[in-house]
């Protein structure tokens, strides 16, 4: 049993959300034809339930998605999320955590918990014969938490250490700080638990924000390799910690510079102005858009210059090894769109003036039908190839569950992007590029221009 954590690179984020609209899944093999079969309905208590038994895995996967992540915390509670993540192997209510790592070690299941900026997803890997046991274990850890203060105390000193992990990679922290940046608080808030926390969560705190933003009409429950009919009746005695409905704050866009100098021979960057969440009706061009710029090599140790605009920029400009790729961050109601670089401190600049230029030629003069078409096939492509990993798959239906209340097809989203045209591309970038920009630079920065010399 573990408590997985992630920091999902700006390019994940792409694949997130195209994918988020691809509902097409196998885990490790399911039905390649899309969601046929996916049977949703609402359990007595409110929570939504969604299954696909079309796999012919004996491994099924049941997943409680609570939308309750890192933008619903307040100033006093950061990294409480983080908190929680880590704690899932803790005592509960109804097993102790000796119970609960017996039961599943004897059944040969496998219990995480992963973070994105908006939910947190308690996931099940099990054998589908022992999948009343198994169930019964991811209801108790994600619903009937018991926070003994003891076992809190434990839990922080793995919060330090990921801490630490995450202090000594700089593209994560990039990804951190460019949020913080760009929202300050709601969307803004990090994957992980700040310093000044360290040691200050403690069994009240824990439970006030379950019983606050655990309800009903925020958590899904979906399964891949069962069916409906009995996974919710595994579910029949599942009860929500919190109750009444807690309005989520919106994201506000803010914009500005944060710069972090750490040394070393590399720079990294990341400018970026508000894009688009995924309910709003252009997404699907700005995606295009994404393509259109470059998303980095699309062929295995290639520099992948032939596929992108953005990358055959930077290497005009330079010399020197470097990478850079059009960023496409999609949440329920905003998104950062822009593009993030790695290169030689000395070459920073250069490389950053050129990405720039490039964005600012296709608001001035437009884009090539072909190069409109060519995007069009890599964002359907990148959505079915995303479409067949499992853990995709149930991500994306309980995102679109729990922001939209439906879940699309990857036929209707097929047919999204085929009507995408090519105004629709030049529309949608020079009313996104045009906007408030954000930066965020880490590493050796003594070359790096500011926010205001390059714009």
């Amino acid at each position: 049993m573990s408590a997985k954590f992630t920091s999902r690179s700006v390019l994940q984020a792409f694949k997130r959300h195209v994918s988020a609209r691809a509902n097409t899944a196998r885990q490790e093999s399911t039905d390649a034809a899309g969601l046929q079969g996916l049977q949703v309905s609402k359990l007595p208590n409110g929570v939504t339930v969604a299954s696909l038994d079309s796999t012919t895995s004996p491994v099924a996967r049941v997943v409680l998605v609570a939308n309750v992540g890192p933008r619903f915390e307040e100033s006093d509670q950061l990294g409480i999320t983080h908190c929680l993540r880590v704690s899932v192997d803790q005592a509960n209510k109804s097993k102790t955590a000796f119970e609960l790592t017996r039961h599943l070690t004897q059944i040969g299941a496998n219990l995480s918990c992963t973070a994105t900026r908006e939910n947190l997803m308690y996931s099940l890997d099990c054998l589908k014969d022992n999948l009343d046991i198994g169930v019964s274990c991811l209801v108790s850890a994600a619903t009937q938490q018991a926070f003994k203060p003891w076992e809190i105390q434990d839990c922080q000193q793995r919060i330090v250490f990921e801490a630490a992990v995450v202090e000594q990679q700089p593209e994560a922290r990039l990804t951190e700080m460019l949020h913080q940046v760009a929202y300050r608080d709601t969307l803004g808030r990090s994957l992980y638990a700040p310093s000044h926390m360290f040691g200050k969560y403690s069994s009240e705190m824990l439970m006030e924000y379950v019983n606050k933003n655990f309800t009903a009409e925020r958590m899904a429950v979906i399964g891949l390799g069962i069916g409906h009919k009995q996974l919710t009746r595994y579910l029949k005695t599942m009860s929500v910690p919190g109750s009444g409905s807690n309005t989520a704050k919106a994201a506000k866009y803010s914009g500005g510079e944060v710069r972090h100098e750490i040394g070393g021979d590399t720079a990294y960057a990341a400018i970026v102005t508000e894009g688009l969440g995924s309910q709003n009706k252009d997404a699907v061009a700005l995606s295009v858009l994404q393509c259109v710029m470059g998303c980095g090599p699309t062929i295995k140790w290639s520099n992948g210059s032939a596929a992108s605009k953005i990358i055959q920029a930077a290497g005009q400009a330079t010399d020197q090894p470097f990478a850079t790729s059009c960023i496409n961050t999609t949440y329920s109601d905003s998104g950062l769109f822009g593009f993030y670089a790695v290169a030689q401190a000395s070459q920073m600049g250069q490389v950053l003036k050129a990405v720039l230029s490039e964005f600012g030629s296709v608001t001035k003069n437009g884009v090539a039908d072909q190069d409109v078409q060519k995007a069009k096939m890599q964002v359907k492509a990148c959505a079915a190839m995303m479409s067949e990993n499992g853990s995709n798959v149930i991500q994306n239906i309980a995102q679109q569950l729990l922001s939209e209340g439906t879940v699309q097809s990857q036929e209707e989203f097929f047919r999204l992007v085929d009507s995408v045209s090519k105004q629709d591309v030049v529309n949608v970038a020079k009313k996104v590029i045009n906007g408030k920009p954000s930066m965020a630079a880490i590493g050796n920065l003594s070359t790096t221009p500011h926010l205001d010399e390059l714009m």
